[in-house]
């Protein structure tokens, strides 16, 4: 039996599809990995290079497809199917695992004459582009190419609520809830760090509260408005620590010179410490514009804090406003500035708010979700069989 793993950048496979690629090995499908390896990744070439070899040390065949991240790169695009189509022909791929926007819609062109030859193929939604308060733009083009794809789509998986209510009604397919890509809850919560040499390590002051920002800096996390909240708090106790990179790092750079405040507002950068910097963190602050389910988040909750979030998608699906933490309209920075001070001057709420987001992260720890996966995997398996 044969599995194709597909993801528009090698990051989406590195960081949230480790176990399912684990899973259909072990089902005993021989796994192709296939993606753009050289572009588009939240990480560094080198590191998507560096993922690309160990996959292949591993014994995975892997294929480089040149996925663009605009719908204009026409292009990369004809080529991306191109390849994709020669492989599937080749291969007969048992399985298709396809994701994310322009590559899940790659994927399942590429796949249809695959799948009149017997392949299934599923498509992971992490976050439809269409959703509650969505440009008009996005669901004049992206729902009605969803709703189409849908229709040569074995089973379809959402990760948040409004995501499965909406396809489960409108997408005429098989269409699954699954609460997250799966996270290592107790490699977090297990998790210990000693403060004073992490943040040493950070270039942070060890005698300062932290509130935590993790994401990619880019308009669609929406970090402009963290920065300018925290200011707003005007808290003399505290920094701000930004982790991540994005196009608009240099901007959110300039933002802080031209406060003034390079000394209570810290840019880390891609890191791969995480779970250490959370545990030396006081709250975490969260402002995307939208999401599917944040894995930022549900790290944070599984780190024991509380959290600071936009009433969006998916982060509601995670914070319960006043018991894990405070949800806000993700422009409101009067709202975000608020809950800072409200939870850096009460320890008792933000110790109440941890355990109680310690508890929810649980059921979505990775253990349920590769049950789920390898459930799914089986279903359409026997589909193929018959």
């Amino acid at each position: 039996m044969k599995a194709l793993m597909f993801a528009s950048v090698a990051s989406m496979v590195d960081l949230f599809n480790r176990d399912n690629i684990d899973i259909l090995e072990e089902l005993g499908y021989e796994v192709t990995v296939a993606c753009n390896f050289k572009e588009g990744s939240v990480y560094s070439a080198e590191h998507a290079k560096r993922f690309m070899k160990e996959l292949e040390i591993r014994g995975y065949d892997v294929l480089n497809v040149p996925v663009p991240r605009s719908i204009s790169d026409i292009g990369s695009m004809a080529r991306s199917l191109r390849i994709l189509r020669k492989d599937m022909k080749k291969k007969r791929y048992d399985i298709i695992h396809c994701q994310s926007p322009i590559g899940g819609v790659l994927c399942r062109l590429a796949a249809y004459p695959a799948r009149k030859q017997g392949s299934r193929v599923l498509y992971f939604a992490h976050g439809f582009h269409f959703f509650s308060g969505a440009p008009a733009m996005n669901w004049l083009i992206y729902y009605n190419i969803e709703k189409l794809c849908a229709r040569f789509t074995d089973c379809v998986l959402t990760l948040n609520r409004e995501d499965y209510i909406r396809a489960n009604r409108h997408f005429k397919t098989r269409v699954e809830y699954i609460p997250g890509a799966g996270l290592d809850v107790k490699k977090i919560t297990d998790t210990r760090a000693d403060r004073s040499e992490k943040c040493r390590e950070l270039g942070i002051p060890d005698d300062k509260k932290i509130v935590l920002s993790i994401g990619e800096l880019s308009e669609r996390k929406n970090s402009k408005v963290a920065i300018e909240a925290f200011l707003k708090a005007d808290r003399n106790d505290s920094i701000l620590l930004l982790c991540g990179m994005g196009p608009q790092y240099s901007m959110l750079k300039e933002l802080v010179y031209e406060n003034h405040v390079q000394d209570r507002v810290f840019f880390a950068g891609f890191r791969d410490d995480i779970a250490e910097i959370i545990k030396i963190s006081d709250i975490f602050i969260f402002t995307s514009k939208q999401e599917g389910l944040p894995v930022a988040v549900m790290q944070a909750m599984a780190g024991g804090l509380p959290v600071l979030c936009s009433k969006i998608r998916g982060n509601t699906d995670l914070i319960k406003n006043g018991k894990g933490g405070y949800v806000y309209d993700h422009e409101d920075k009067d709202g975000f500035a608020k809950g800072i001070n409200r939870l850096l001057d009460n320890k008792k709420a933000c110790d109440i708010m941890g355990r109680y987001n310690m508890n929810v992260i649980t059921g979505y720890d990775k253990t349920v979700i590769n049950d789920i996966m390898k459930n799914i995997y089986l279903s359409l398996g026997a589909q193929h069989e018959r």
